[in-house]
């Protein structure tokens, strides 16, 4: 039986059966492959229309992959601009969860699987740990993509300079091998993930790195291990019940009723053995897709956990119930709730929108059956629409009418800031929450754009009262800014390569990556059965466009950052197209009409010849922070960050050791997949928290941990002495930093 997905976000992975058997999926094409040279014909590809998150056909027998503070830049104070206001009025739905929310299952302690893998720490005695920076801060003008003079002193970008930046790091975070040996643990076929999802939360002298598909490791706040890789199935139970992990992993940890850490993932109602989620859940199996949300049940993440799991086919009762997907969750606490987001695709079709609850934190954090819940479809609220028209990026205005008849054409991506520091929660309002958007990301046009939306809930405080008999007040509001910043990156889903590009152009952002050894890459014809070449080159990274993946909130401002292509200019050098970032800071200040908002900081980060890819932001008071993977002709994929808040240079915390050679890199060669490619796919958002009881930032960013070994090694060892998994090799550091 065939059908046909629209409108796949790029979050979900992609994954290599360890003997052989490939099944592999996107939102452009689906194969499988009986044998590491050989293709099944009895599944046929056919190119769909190829929009922004393309159509997929596959085959469901078989499997489904999809996906204030003084800044002293000088784009530091924005133009004053005419907010658009979103009305706060009451959300979907306020009362109990319990239609879409079951009762907690209690898991046992997890400290017996902590050595089912080992630390990736273990692998290698030592490390070259490198460190270079490169200021970069620059002005944008009104132009598409912005252009910066990277030869002015004031706002231009610098080149790299050697520096250390004052960070510590730790290498070994979560890799392919370990992903490798952990999906072998918990008896699943498949060998190799791709994309890595970053998760990471801190607190009671613990750090927490959550990966996909289904990882967890701790380690201390010096970022030494205390744990070895712990399957998220064991943590939340999953074996037991015959489910499976999925991804779009996120973590949090809240200080009250003693500490408490929050894991949450997709999960599937389909075992590990018979192919996990790529047999249930992604394989578009009516009822099988879930959220799962893991509480601790005091403050050690190794001890037990209340698990939940959250129903989406059980919230909405739109078009193609039984099939809805809940993809790229994020979530963030205030006094009050733990907020949740997903973004709602019907399997069978189509886009529903953006989706924000906010549960009771006491509730979840005591293990509560009954849990009050405050819910906002964003896809249906006529109070959020109509999106106005902003020329030329925008043409014309975004209607409910346009959001329920036309994928995309609704509210998008729309995150949570988190508040890591519980001095800094907005406890005006009866306890507020906010949430984050980038516009050009939220419609189908992809020209570009100049706007941000901030979203807030107000009155959550009402959450604790019994039976939600006080909810009535909550509300959900935000408001739509236009300021001088333009952001412009349409790379989705390999759209790129499906152009025919192979690094940033006008309209196009693939980063670059340093040439280095690829073994994989060499073999690909062998391994991957490739046609057309003797051998794969070398690719780039995906920078998944530019919708907003991550938000933080403290001190009174709200902060978030997203790819953008970046014109650079060199006097009268030919210019280089590259990615960079553009961020916002933006204050939310309490008034008698409510929340309100306004730019307080806006600018663009770009590093000279290089490239930027995944850029998170973290603020304490008088800090900012933002972390990303610097790659480009000079560097393989590495651990960058930058103080917007100090002097104007990016720093490479961790240096890569060699190039991205993961499968994902070698799609667009085959004539059998034509132009119709995922692309090179990057962890999907990395991560950067601020922990108040060590007074440091950290930050976990996806690179390359290792050298790449030579085709004869990897020929007799393809995990290169266990430096990577046969099909991947993406890693991840830990850092940490002072402000």
């Amino acid at each position: 039986m065939l059908k046909t997905l629209e409108g796949m976000d790029s979050g979900q992975p992609l994954r290599l059966d360890q003997s052989g058997l490939l099944i592999h999926t996107n939102k452009s094409v689906c194969y499988i492959r009986d044998s590491l040279n050989n293709l099944h014909p009895k599944f046929g590809l056919k190119r769909m229309k190829l929009t922004r998150i393309s159509l997929a056909t596959f085959a469901v027998m078989t499997t489904l992959v999809l996906s204030g503070v003084s800044i002293p830049f000088a784009m530091a104070n924005a133009p004053a601009s005419a907010p658009v206001k979103f009305p706060s009025s009451a959300p979907t739905y306020v009362g109990s969860a319990s239609a879409f929310l079951s009762s907690p299952i209690l898991v046992s302690p997890t400290t017996a699987a902590a050595a089912a893998v080992p630390s990736a720490g273990s692998l290698l005695a030592s490390y070259p740990n490198l460190k270079a920076n490169v200021a970069a801060n620059a002005k944008s003008t009104s132009t598409l993509p912005p252009t910066v003079n990277c030869l002015s002193s004031v706002s231009g970008c610098d080149t790299v300079s050697l520096s250390s930046g004052g960070a510590s790091t730790q290498p070994y975070g979560i890799n392919a091998y370990n992903n490798y040996l952990t999906m072998q643990a918990i008896g699943s076929p498949y060998g190799a993930i791709e994309p890595p999802d970053q998760g990471l939360c801190t607190g009671n002298g613990y750090v927490m790195q959550v990966e996909n598909i289904g990882q967890v490791q701790v380690f201390n706040t010096a970022l030494a291990p205390v744990s070895g890789v712990i399957p998220l199935d064991t943590i939340m139970g999953l074996t037991a019940k015959g489910w499976s992990s999925g991804g779009d992993i996120m973590c949090q940890y809240d200080y009250a009723n003693g500490g408490h850490w929050f894991i949450t993932q997709f999960v599937s109602a389909s075992p590990e053995s018979a192919g996990g989620t790529f047999a249930g859940c992604f394989a578009a199996v009516i009822d099988t897709c879930y959220e799962g949300i893991a509480v601790s049940v005091t403050n050690n993440p190794m001890g037990a956990y209340y698990v939940y799991f959250l129903n989406p086919n059980a919230v909405n009762s739109d078009m193609g119930v039984g099939y809805f997907l809940n993809d790229f969750t994020k979530t963030a606490t205030t006094r009050d709730a733990f907020m949740l987001f997903y973004d709602e695709f019907p399997l069978t079709g189509g886009f529903n929108g953006a989706q924000e609850f906010a549960f009771s934190k006491n509730a979840l954090e005591h293990g509560l059956s009954k849990v009050n819940v405050a819910y906002e479809n964003m896809g249906a609220a006529s109070s959020l629409y109509p999106i106005p028209a902003n020329p030329p990026f925008q043409a014309s205005p975004i209607t409910q009418a346009n959001c329920l008849s036309s994928p995309f054409d609704c509210w998008f991506s729309v995150i949570p800031a988190q508040t890591t520091d519980p001095t800094q929660y907005d406890n005006n309002n009866g306890g507020t929450g906010f949430m984050v958007a980038t516009l050009d990301a939220t419609v189908s046009q992809l020209a570009g754009d100049n706007r941000v939306a901030v979203f807030d809930w107000t009155d959550l405080s009402a959450l604790n009262s019994p039976g939600c008999s006080a909810c009535s007040g909550i509300a959900f509001g935000g408001q739509m800014l236009t300021g001088h910043v333009t952001y412009q990156d349409n790379n989705f889903a390999g759209q790129c390569l499906a152009e025919g590009y192979v690094s940033v152009s006008t309209t196009c952002a693939l980063g670059a990556q340093k040439i280095g050894p690829t073994p994989l890459g060499d073999s690909c014809v062998a391994n991957l059965g490739v046609t057309g070449v003797i051998q794969c080159p070398e690719s780039g990274i995906e920078t998944n466009s530019d919708q907003a993946t991550d938000a933080f909130y403290s001190n009174g401002m709200v902060w978030t950052a997203v790819s953008t292509i970046v014109n650079q200019t060199f006097g009268t050098s030919p210019s280089e197209y590259h990615v960079g970032a553009a961020y916002w800071g933006i204050t939310a200040t309490d008034v008698k009409s409510g929340v309100h908002f306004s730019f307080a900081q806006q600018g663009i980060v770009t590093a000279a010849h290089e490239d930027m890819e995944m850029p998170a932001v973290a603020s304490t008071k008088g800090s900012v922070l933002m972390t990303f993977t610097l790659s480009g002709p000079d560097f393989y994929p590495s651990t960058a960050f930058v103080m917007l808040t100090g002097p104007n240079v990016i720093h490479i915390a961790d240096r890569g050791a060699g190039a991205q050679d993961g499968f994902t890199e070698y799609q667009g060669y085959s004539a059998i997949y034509g132009t119709l490619t995922t692309g090179p796919r990057w962890g999907d958002y990395n991560q950067a928290v601020y922990d108040p009881s060590t007074g440091k930032f950290y930050f976990a960013t996806e690179m390359i941990q290792h050298q790449n070994c030579g085709d004869l090694a990897y020929s007799k060892d393809p995990t290169c002495g266990g430096t990577r998994a046969p099909s991947a090799n993406w890693g991840n550091s830990l850092n940490s930093i002072t402000p």
